[in-house]
């Protein structure tokens, strides 16, 4: 079977603009194992336990996506073709570093207690990762956990939409024994996440696909990573970020094909011609609300494209010389916006 390109049968079901984002996630370098291991673990997380006025204002969502009838039983929906996470589920949770407080349960006449999860290595996921301590740690484990389940779905010949309803009669079935472990499960899942995948992760969740398509691979990071900062400084950031891939209004092609390097470069001529356009608009990085020390120095310590790698480094994980794959260069290229941006807005700071 070819698990690299999604075929038409795996498109039975899903709306035209969800059959455009998996799709989109290929063209971004996901192959077909990993496609289905994304709406398998959107099952996972979506069929999570929550109170009634919140899983209703999540379906509300979903549901334009990746419908799902509530009404019907879902284990006589998708039943026969269930294989099963539980083996992810355990390594993942033994992998990511986090604490769970699973319920404690026994069986009659055996002492030994037993939990929804077997927190162990099950032999499926990145076995470097022993917790998620940087992004790198993260890319790398969620990489290997998608493709996992990816794997574990294409058992069967199931949809994209089976394959999400999987997910989701897992985590519930895990929900009959536990409802605080499930829940304790899906919000790891979601918290632990990296940034290119979270975004992916998001689009779905909340129905909102078209915005997604229309963004460049490096703009799905950057998304992610301007998250917790503040209103007007992340408004800004995405100027200054627009300011690199487009010119008159129209894309710059021919900057996707850059390496790290030439990223570097790139960004770099692109913040000091930002800087001679707004010499005196730019909100300084104390603004931010957000953390970074020890920032290479604008005009200095910046140029310097080892000074910069060495900084991704101790802060993310990631090194310019160890990329694995295509999902990982979007990473690194958006880190390198990130550091460049906060160190010019750094140098605001004596200025304000």
């Amino acid at each position: 079977m070819n698990n690299t390109t999604l075929k038409e049968s795996d498109f039975s079901k899903l709306p035209f603009e969800t059959r455009q984002f998996a799709l989109r996630l290929q063209e971004l370098g996901f192959d077909r194992t990993r496609v289905y291991g994304l709406f398998a673990l959107v099952g996972l997380y979506v069929g999570a336990p929550d109170t009634q006025e919140r899983l209703d204002t999540l379906f509300s969502s979903v549901q334009l996506v990746l419908p799902i009838d509530r009404s019907k039983n879902i284990d006589q929906e998708i039943g026969h073709l269930f294989c099963g996470y539980d083996r992810e589920i355990n390594e993942f949770c033994f992998r990511s570093g986090a604490e769970f407080n699973f319920r404690e349960m026994k069986l009659p006449n055996d002492e030994k207690p037993f939990y929804i999860v077997n927190n162990r290595d099950e032999g499926l996921l990145n076995k470097k990762i022993k917790s998620v301590e940087k992004l790198v740690d993260a890319s790398r484990l969620y990489d290997s956990l998608i493709f996992s389940l990816g794997e574990s779905s294409l058992i069967q010949d199931v949809s994209l939409i089976d394959t999400f309803k999987c997910g989701v009669f897992q985590i519930q079935l895990h929900t009959i024994s536990d409802v605080k472990g499930s829940r304790q499960i899906a919000d790891a899942i979601r918290i632990l996440m990296p940034s290119f995948l979270h975004t992916c992760f998001q689009t779905l969740i909340s129905g909102k696909i078209d915005y997604f398509l229309g963004l460049e691979p490096i703009q799905i990071v950057l998304l992610n990573l301007m998250q917790p900062m503040e209103q007007d400084y992340a408004q800004q950031m995405w100027g200054f970020q627009s300011h690199l891939f487009y010119k008159d209004g129209n894309l710059i092609e021919e900057i996707a094909e850059l390496d790290a390097r030439g990223w570097f470069d790139w960004v770099l001529d692109r913040a000091q011609n930002f800087d001679s356009i707004y010499p005196s608009n730019l909100i300084s990085f104390s603004k931010s609300n957000i953390s970074l020390s020890e920032i290479p120095i604008w005009d200095k310590g910046i140029m310097n494209f080892q000074k910069c790698d060495t900084f991704i480094k101790k802060v993310w994980g990631y090194s310019s010389n160890s990329i694995d794959n295509k999902v990982e260069l979007y990473e690194y290229k958006a880190l390198i916006v990130h550091l460049i941006y906060s160190s010019l807005t750094s140098s605001r700071e004596v200025i304000h």
